[in-house]
């Protein structure tokens, strides 16, 4: 990294701390139709080119190449409520008239995607893809009482994929793939009313409470692969596993700081993404009607620690302990085949948290539920279109928030929803 001392490190702590559209800074809009079904079914469905992104293995099914592009507009509202308290009786008083208080802390965002897949022949299939896996933002007012845990973050990752797909048998086909993920976090945490503390120790003014106490910027690639299997059963019902491996993002700097030992020198971080499987199924019941579900599993546990070590002696320049836990996600959904033209779907979801005793308000990681609807419109025989809306409601939750070397606590509360509009164009040569 260009600039990484001992508070920077600590920085990367509390951006993994955060949380977005699923458990904590994973995202799960990877396309439009999977919106419109709660993303139901998604390693068994092959609606368009954005099966590259979830199981490769249903490139099989596809008879021309497609491609499909578009994305996902999220307008999020996260609101907190917060309280401070210190075990010192005197900023305590200096603090109980304050408090820490933030609507809309979530802006809104777009989430592309764009995808390929081409068949070579009847066994054989490759294609590609661009996507949005990890990645949130927030945004606190520039005086935000409580700054050094709020200020702005934002963490934006882009993840190329190249895959190919063999029919083993009739029934049974295998997907592999590679991605490069390519990420780039900016971070500021102001003072706060820590301006306020230091400015009444002083007798004058020293600090503002928009004053930037804490800075990072800098982007990072990290690689991985992805396989799947599906099996069709017949035309009508088939079933599909896929798993993503983790990937490990490397940070190096010459110049990391450590305030206890009073040191400066090389030091490296690997900043662990979770791996993560799925398992679903779609079944057409009726030459109209279909169900399909999913199950997914996200390994957040293995994220145990952030640990920086010197690289002259191996000396600790920053260990910071994680309280994740592998969370689980379950989407149940229906389609059905209004006309020739257009196909309608719906699903919901439930998407529990990887925080199970640890949030924070650089946006509170929840349990949340998820409400779909979404439609396909066929214009021509070669062309079409998705669209699609979901309501999440995430659960109210309570916590609270301290860092080491900062006098105070904050009680939180808060709450979350969002709205996510979708649309995907696809087009088959």
């Amino acid at each position: 990294m260009k600039k990484f001392n001992y508070s920077l490190l600590a920085s990367i702590a509390l951006i993994t701390a955060g949380g977005a559209n699923a458990a904590a800074f994973q995202l799960a809009e990877i396309s439009t139709s999977g919106l419109g079904r709660a993303y139901a079914g998604e390693a068994a469905i092959a609606d368009n080119a954005s099966v590259v992104a979830t199981n490769p293995a249903l490139m099989t099914l596809f008879k021309r190449p497609e491609i499909s592009f578009g994305g996902v507009y999220v307008d999020a509202k996260v609101d907190l409520t917060g309280q401070f308290t210190s075990d010192n009786p005197r900023i305590n008083a200096a603090l109980a008239s304050r408090n820490a208080n933030q609507n809309n802390v979530v802006p809104s965002a777009f989430v592309p995607n764009a995808y390929f897949v081409y068949p070579i022949n009847e066994k054989f299939s490759v294609g590609g893809g661009m996507n949005v896996p990890f990645g949130f933002k927030t945004e606190f007012d520039s005086d935000y009482s409580a700054g050094v845990f709020g200020g702005k973050t934002d963490l934006t990752t882009i993840n190329l994929n190249l895959s190919g797909a063999y029919r083993i048998s009739q029934g049974l086909s295998f997907g592999l793939g590679i991605n490069a993920l390519y990420t780039k976090a900016k971070l500021e945490r102001t003072a706060g009313v820590g301006a306020d503390l230091v400015n009444a120790q002083y007798g004058q003014k020293v600090l503002d409470r928009s004053d930037v106490v804490t800075r990072l910027q800098d982007n990072e690639w990290g690689f991985g692969w992805n396989a799947g299997l599906v099996y069709e059963f017949n035309d009508r019902n088939r079933l599909g596993v896929a798993y993503h491996s983790p990937i490990t993002v490397s940070y190096k700097d010459n110049t990391a700081f450590n305030r206890k030992l009073n040191r400066t020198g090389t030091a490296e971080l690997d900043l662990d993404l979770p791996g993560y499987w799925e398992i679903s199924g779609y079944h057409k019941v009726t030459d109209k009607f279909a169900f399909h579900y999913s199950y997914k599993y996200t390994d957040w546990k293995r994220f145990k620690e952030l640990k920086a070590n010197y690289n002259s002696d191996g000396a600790e320049a920053l260990r910071k302990p994680e309280y994740f836990r592998g969370n689980s996600r379950i989407a149940l959904g229906i389609s059905y085949e209004a006309t020739d033209k257009l196909t309608l779907r719906s699903g919901i979801a439930y998407d529990e948290t990887a925080a199970d005793s640890y949030h924070s308000a650089s946006i509170p990681d929840t349990d949340r539920t998820w409400y779909s609807l979404g439609a396909t419109y066929k214009v021509t025989p070669d062309l079409s279109i998705d669209v699609a809306y979901a309501h999440l409601k995430g659960k109210k939750i309570t916590f609270k928030e301290s860092q080491d070397g900062i006098p105070f606590t904050v009680n939180y509360t808060s709450k979350s929803s969002a709205n996510l509009y979708g649309l995907n164009v696809n087009y088959s040569f």
